[in-house]
């Protein structure tokens, strides 16, 4: 499992109603790898001590790729979010916009993202058409042939 892509962002569960979305949303991070979409809460714990602060992350969401049956960005009043339907019926709007840009760009460059690791994930085998593979041999023919290449029967 290698990553994909990683951002920091606002996200939900469910649609965003508020006027001030920040207090509905979550700050965390949006990790996309070749199998999931990870939506990790920022921990309101502090680090005392010598040395660099470190963030500490717990995780919010983990949608598998398979599961994800829409991915497409909206405008709400003024900053765009990228909502990710899933199969079982769940919403999930994800957004990162700042104070200084809307997250147009950001959102736009995210949804494509996720589709097109969506598309590469799935298994090219669940792609072929059934009309391609021969009645006899089972083997995966053509689809221009009469003839099959391994077993020499014709295309019924």
């Amino acid at each position: 499992m290698s990553l994909v892509f990683t951002t920091d962002g606002y996200f939900c569960e469910g649609h965003i109603v508020q006027k001030k979305w920040q207090y509905q949303m979550e700050l965390g991070k949006v990790l996309l790898s070749e199998e999931n979409l990870s939506l990790f809460r920022r921990s309101n714990i502090s680090l005392t001590g010598t040395g660099a602060s470190v963030d500490d992350y717990k995780e919010g969401f983990k949608i598998p790729l398979a599961n994800i049956k829409k991915v497409y960005p909206t405008k709400f009043q003024k900053i765009f979010l990228i909502v990710v339907e899933t199969r079982d019926n769940h919403l999930f709007s994800i957004s990162m916009a700042t104070n200084k840009n809307n997250g147009r760009e950001s959102a736009n460059y995210l949804s494509e993202l996720i589709n097109s690791t969506i598309l590469k994930s799935v298994n090219l085998q669940n792609i072929v058409p059934k009309e391609n593979i021969c009645n006899f041999c089972k083997e995966k023919m053509d689809p221009l042939a009469n003839f099959c290449r391994h077993c020499g029967k014709e295309r019924i």
